[in-house]
């Protein structure tokens, strides 16, 4: 692939490990439990995608670290 290519998914990655973090504090401070399984459900997909371009860049991203 391109590096061009490859910058923009890595780019992408990035950017759903960030919304990942995002997704972790609304469950966090979710104040009933609608709130937190709708938060819950969006960071899995957030979860999925990333680990979807891991795969494509074949990287590891850790989500328990800042991008």
């Amino acid at each position: 692939m391109s590096t061009d290519i490859m910058e923009r998914i890595r780019y992408a990655r990035d950017r759903a490990l960030e919304a990942e973090q995002t997704e972790r504090q609304r469950i966090a401070d979710a104040d009933n439990e609608e709130l937190q399984r709708a938060a819950s459900v969006r960071l899995a997909t957030r979860q999925a995608v990333r680990e979807a371009l891991d795969d494509i860049l074949d990287e590891r991203s850790d989500p328990a670290k800042p991008s």
